[in-house]
Formats: C-alpha cells, structure tokens, sequence
C-alpha cells in the first residue's frame, strides 16, 4: 500500500465551511473558523497515514445575497479575517444570473489567494458577458475564476468548489497519473481503488475527530505539469495524438473507470478526465505543435472531460459570441452526461503559437479558439 500511495497524491484537502450570519463579521469568523480545521485536519491526516496535502482549502456557500451586497460583504471579510497565505479560499459562488464582471473583479481582487465561480443551467447573456470579461481582465484574476454548469459543485477542484452542506464538511482531490502511466489501466485502476480506500478511510476518521462530515473525494483524473492526464490518454489510445478519435475513445474508458471506482467509495464533485492545457506539459507540447484548440477540448466534453479549464487564447478570438457557443456547448453536454461541466478561460493579447507566462503555472502556448474557424477565414479573406 505505501508504494501505491507514493504515486497517488492528495492534491487539495478542503473544508466546506458554512456561514452563520451573511455579514462582514459573520463571513470572516466561516473563514477563521475554517482555516483552522483545515490546519487541523492537515495535521491528522499525517499521523494517521503520513500523506501531506499538496494544498490546503477552504470553500464558502453560495451567498444569499444579490451580487453587488454579496461582492461587498465576501470581499470586507477577507480582509477582515485575515486569510492564511498557505490556504486557498473559494469565496464567492452566486448564480450568472446575480452577478456582473466588476462583482466578481472587487472579489479576486481582495486578496490574492480567492477564488468565484458563477453558475448557469444553460447559456444566457449574462454568462457569456462573465466569461468573456473576467477572461480578459489578466491572466491571474482569470484563472481564480470558473463558470460552472448547469450549477454548483462541491469539489475540492477551484475556482468551482462550494460548500453545499448543511454542515461543515471534509472533501480532498487526488494527484494519480503516475500510477497509471505505462500500465494496463485496469490494472492500475485496481491500485487506484486499494490507495484511495486508505485515504477515505483516513479522511474519514479526520472528519469524525474534528466534528466534519465527510464529503468524499473527488476522483478527477488530473494533472499538473509532467504528471501529465493527457501522457496517460495517448498511452491508451495505442500513442495516438490527443487530438484524434482514438484519444476520445480513450478517455470515455477512463471515464467508465473511474465511476467504477466511486462504486467503492464516496465521491463529489466533477470525477472525470481534466486537460487543461497551462496545467499539462503533453498537452502544452501539443499547443505548441498546433495539434490543440478549444473547439477539440469542448467537443470532447460531450462525452468526456469535465469542461474548457485553463485555456489561454488570443483575445481577438475570446468575446462574448465564443464564451456563449462555449457555455452552450456544456450545458448540453453536463445534460447529456448528467454531471457538472467548468468554463474557465484566459484571454490574452497574443496570437496562437505565442508563449505566455502564468506565474507558478508557466510558460503556456496560446491556443486558438478553433483550427478550422481559422482555416476558414483566411480562404474567406483570400477570395
């Protein structure tokens, strides 16, 4: 079992806070409160199977408040509560339909370490305009922020992760690509379940001695640089590109596998395969070798991957026409697939093929919204 647990991480342990009163103060206390449990369950979760959480989270609920009194109160709490530089804080998450960008701006901009999220069941205006705006308003406020379909999703995964629960609760992510990588998947998918039975059970006593409910873990495939998802997929599609059937193919088993796994323990959350490219050097190598656009990742949402996530394309291809044909795309295909979706794009002034940096994610190639748009237009301008 410690070989196997050598190769699967715990990438976030996050507390579901719930708030008393949506004031300043009351807001603030969630997050102090919760600050501390994560600490402590941080703390357990060592000494009871000596794994240590890649990151550290704390969620908030929904807000019962319009959008500008949300905005106002979530933002006045962070700087009252005086947020651990060490914990992640998803703090403000309110349907589409409540918010405007500048809501969510005064949000991320309270203190580096928060993130938003805002919710729809199908495209409208107003989603559109959210993910088009704070796509563009830098590369750091845009990857602290998610539209999610068709609502709210408690993961451990940011910008989306909220509080759902009537009570505070315990939920954690997994870092598992190197358990599969070179192996017969259902091989490596029976370590897979052994390992996360051990750490469910070792969440679950942290929950209970901390006075938590357990909420599950989260069993998305996902990466995080060489940890690659996509290195994975290619493997199982026979070292087919990403960009070609077989890769689909290959994802939906994945997929099936992992539901077969959340057969044997409690899971939330999205619990599918994630590519974002900022996140997954293959899938950067792919970018950068012009196989990769943001037409493929959403087609492929319509039976596999949990969404369009860490995206960076060209601003001149990123207004609200693209996030609305984006958002549309995930709501039929989260209603299709019966499970949550995410949005999160950055739009930067670059052309595809450009390198940006993004801070701890690196240098990422700019990717463009679709190939094939592209090809189209240029026949359409030569004629």
């Amino acid at each position: 079992m410690a070989a196997r647990l050598d190769l699967v991480g715990v990438r976030a342990l996050a507390v579901h806070a719930v708030v008393d009163e949506w004031s300043v103060e009351g807001v603030a206390e969630a997050l102090r409160r919760a600050t501390r449990r994560a600490r402590e369950a941080a703390r357990l979760l060592g000494e009871l199977l000596d794994v240590e959480p890649w990151t550290l989270r704390v969620t908030l609920p929904p807000a019962p408040l319009g959008g500008e009194e949300a905005s106002r109160v979530v933002s006045e709490a962070v700087g009252a509560a005086g947020l651990d530089p060490g914990v992640l804080y998803s703090v403000l998450h309110l349907d589409a339909a409540s918010l405007e960008p500048g809501h969510v701006l005064r949000v991320l901009d309270s203190a580096p370490n928060v993130y938003a999220s805002a919710a729809t069941p199908v495209a409208t205006e107003r989603a559109a305009v959210l993910a088009a705006e704070v796509a563009a308003a830098g590369p750091d406020r845009a990857a602290r922020f998610a539209v999610t379909v068709p609502g709210h999703v408690e993961t451990a995964y940011f910008p989306a992760g909220a509080s759902l629960g009537s009570t505070t609760g315990l939920s954690a992510s997994l870092l598992y690509p190197r358990l599969l990588e070179g192996r017969n998947l259902y091989a490596a998918f029976d370590d897979l379940a052994d390992a996360a039975a051990a750490l469910e059970d070792a969440l679950m006593k942290t929950a209970d001695r901390l006075g938590l409910e357990y909420r599950g873990i989260d069993l998305s495939l996902s990466p995080w640089m060489d940890e690659s998802a996509a290195r994975v997929v290619e493997e199982a599609a026979g070292g087919a590109c990403i960009c070609e059937p077989a890769a689909a193919a290959a994802i939906a088993e994945i997929e099936e596998l992992i539901e077969d796994t959340c057969l044997d323990i409690e899971c939330t959350g999205f619990n599918q395969v994630m590519l974002p490219p900022a996140e997954d050097n293959v899938l950067k190598e792919r970018a950068a070798q012009g196989a990769l656009d943001a037409s493929l990742l959403l087609s492929l949402s319509h039976s596999c991957v949990a969404g369009l996530d860490m995206a960076v394309l060209p601003r001149t291809q990123w207004g609200r026409e693209e996030a609305h044909a984006a958002v549309a795309v995930l709501a039929v295909a989260s209603r299709h697939k019966s499970k949550p979706l995410g949005l999160r794009v950055i739009a930067v002034d670059k052309r595809p093929g450009d390198r940006v940096s993004l801070g701890r994610f690196g240098e990422t190639p700019v990717i463009p919204y679709s190939i094939h748009r592209e090809t189209w237009r240029r026949r359409q301008d030569a004629e």
